[in-house]
């Protein structure tokens, strides 16, 4: 009974009736396939309409035959040659960057179905970007399955961003701009301040003032163009020119800064006379050296008998009778 009354649905269903409830949708569903040992019940893969899960007429999906080539496919097991490209059944694999299946994508305009070479100017392959240079999609020429290399453009002071495939063209942080650049208060990236570490730069190396990554501060030198800061102090880079008296860029534990030798020190320092430095990076009188005030005194300290003090020890107070 259940199947004469499923064969009247069937039958009344173009016309938009529902009987006992089912509506048309729910018996193309359940009668995908002809019912065995009934040849009244319809077969939906020879019925002439591409319905239920099929890809075409009558053809593709999980349970209709294979499908020919030239008719409509979404996976290669849709078709019977096994390839499906821009969702035709292809006669090959038709894989290549400027191929093409689909008639209306093929440059000679064949009927869909034979693999050819792609409509000229197509795009083909991916963007790409890398090392500051991005590289747009290629184009095929409509008679080989190559792709041309797309455009070249320079990211400048940006760097490539890695998601897009393309140059980043404003910045929120430093990583956004290319070597030796950092980003400015407007989105744009400007260079770096000369001896800046990092940016791009090994470790032992520090940006120039031209963009360029040279030897960092502390590092061994002998001439001021091999350093990122262009100074070289002292036989290492300096941060600074570090060129007046009382100071050195060669301080144990300090190399790379300029900074001021100890009080008292003499080598190599550039005081004049009996001076000496008085270790905040000035020169002085000497102890024992006379004086009137105690400016004058290295040491601070201008005794009463108007010569300078002895510097004061190491954590001491002022200084005593030379």
């Amino acid at each position: 009974m259940w199947k004469n009354q499923h064969l009247l649905a069937v039958a009344l269903c173009a016309g938009a009736i529902s009987i006992l409830g089912m509506g048309c949708e729910l018996i193309a569903t359940v009668d995908r396939s002809r019912i065995p040992g009934d040849e009244g019940v319809v077969n939906l893969c020879a019925d002439g309409m591409k319905n239920g899960e099929e890809t075409d007429v009558d053809c593709g999906g999980p349970t209709c035959p294979q499908c020919a080539t030239a008719k409509a496919c979404t996976e290669a097991d849709d078709c019977s040659s096994g390839f499906c490209a821009d969702d035709v059944c292809c006669d090959t694999a038709c894989d290549e960057e400027c191929d093409a299946c689909a008639a209306d994508l093929k440059e000679s305009g064949d009927e869909s179905g034979t693999c050819g070479p792609s409509k000229a100017e197509a795009a083909c392959g991916e963007p790409t970007c890398s090392e500051g240079v991005e590289t747009s999609r290629g184009t095929c020429d409509g008679s080989s399955v190559e792709c041309a290399p797309g455009e070249e453009k320079s990211c400048e002071t940006f760097a490539c961003d890695p998601e897009e495939n393309a140059c980043f063209t404003e910045c929120t942080e430093d990583a956004h701009c290319t070597l030796c650049h950092v980003c400015g208060e407007e989105g744009e990236c400007v260079l770096a301040a000369a001896g800046t570490p990092g940016l791009g730069c090994e470790e032992d190396q520090a940006c120039d003032a031209a963009g360029a990554c040279k030897a960092a501060n502390g590092q061994e030198c002998t001439e001021a163009e091999t350093c990122g800061s262009g100074s070289c102090v002292d036989g290492v880079c300096c941060d600074t020119g570090c060129d007046s008296a009382c100071v050195a860029c060669n301080i144990e534990g300090s190399e790379g800064t300029c900074s001021n030798v100890a009080a008292g020190d003499e080598d190599g320092i550039d005081c004049s006379g009996a001076n000496v430095c008085n270790g905040n990076g000035a020169c002085g009188l000497a102890p024992t050296e006379e004086c009137t005030t105690d400016e004058e005194c290295a040491s601070g300290n201008c005794l009463g008998i108007f010569v300078c003090g002895n510097f004061p020890a190491e954590g001491g107070e002022g200084g005593g009778e030379p």
